[in-house]
């Protein structure tokens, strides 16, 4: 789980623990029975190890790398440093495997794209780079689709945008038949867990909320565009209400970030929230909402996931606040299309 921001603890089972000394629970069952004795003894051990990551954390892969260490190395050790307990037990697959591609396709698209070469670190790093978002199959979904999608991609009209939200217009106009040529990918219900990766979605041709979602965040992603999956795990706190992922991205420093699903799943406004079935007050009023980031540093919680509730490993921040705010406007008429 994702336990220290900045230092401020939660004595949630092992959240107390910071992620270098988390991934020991995983190998030591005594670890995973939580007591007041056992935190009373290793809270030294996990300050001084968290203290420790935090530390790391801060670096800034492009303003604070020494000149004899390439940036791409400096990236993929941000990536490792911060993988989640799975992925530490596989890196060397994952390093000879798809972090090269992982790392060089994010700087191609930073580099080639105009609304991607000022993206901060903190989005970059978070929000572009990450070879996944949640616990799905690790995959090079990032060549594939900077493949499937080079039509789009080298498009000179589409390069010479300017506004964040046109890209991602055209992006989830298009994505849906470009990643899987032949066939348009579309919306079907209850396919997660079995569906949900982008190379599920793309071979399956469909998904249900959460692989859709995935796909379009990671079709933005390849095209520079900071972008995250959100979503609550329970309706109003009920997990008998079901539960919902959409897609959030970032428009700018003047309109931060906004909100939309992939086109399968019903699209919606970037700008209008009300035009998203789900953004109600009645839908949001009791609902706590959630976006995973990758870093494990200034997060404040974790991401709770429907499909896997006692994986505590992703870490995440709280939007529960933004969405209250951006749905108490609107109107009966969306609870009508529930």
């Amino acid at each position: 789980s994702s336990c220290c921001s900045s230092h401020r603890w939660k004595f949630d089972a092992w959240t107390v623990l910071p992620g270098p000394f988390r991934g020991l629970t995983s190998h030591c069952p005594m670890l995973r029975t939580p007591s007041l004795s056992r935190v009373l003894v290793m809270l030294p051990l996990a300050w001084l190890l968290g203290h420790v990551e935090a530390t790391k954390g801060t670096t800034n892969c492009f303003t604070s790398y020494l000149a004899k260490t390439p940036l791409a190395d400096c990236l993929k050790q941000f990536l490792i440093e911060f993988m989640p307990p799975w992925d530490r037990l596989n890196e060397e697959s994952l390093e000879g495997g798809i972090l090269g591609d992982t790392i060089s396709v994010a700087l191609e698209a930073r580099q080639n794209f105009s609304w991607a070469s000022d993206v901060s670190w903190p989005l970059f790093s978070n929000w572009v780079l990450p070879y996944a978002s949640v616990n799905e199959a690790r995959t090079s979904w990032r060549t594939l689709l900077k493949t499937r999608m080079s039509s789009l991609l080298d498009d000179a009209d589409f390069r010479s945008l300017t506004r964040i939200s046109d890209v991602v217009d055209k992006v989830n106009g298009q994505v849906w038949k470009l990643a899987s040529p032949g066939v348009e990918i579309v919306f079907k219900a209850q396919q997660t867990p079995k569906i949900y990766d982008p190379m599920s979605t793309i071979g399956f041709g469909f998904a249900s909320c959460t692989g859709i979602s995935l796909l379009l965040v990671d079709s933005l992603r390849v095209a520079g565009v900071p972008a995250r999956i959100v979503g609550t795990p329970a309706w109003n706190g009920q997990v008998e209400n079901g539960n919902h992922n959409w897609v959030e991205v970032w428009l700018g420093e003047e309109q931060g970030w906004t909100f939309l699903e992939g086109a399968p799943a019903g699209g919606g406004s970037l700008f209008e929230p009300c035009s998203h079935w789900f953004c109600t007050p009645a839908k949001m009023e009791q609902t706590k909402v959630y976006v995973p980031q990758w870093e494990r540093v200034t997060n404040d919680t974790i991401y709770p996931m429907a499909w896997d509730f006692a994986n505590k490993d992703i870490p995440g921040q709280n939007r529960t606040s933004y969405y209250h705010e951006a749905c108490k406007p609107c109107g009966q008429q969306n609870a009508l299309l529930l």
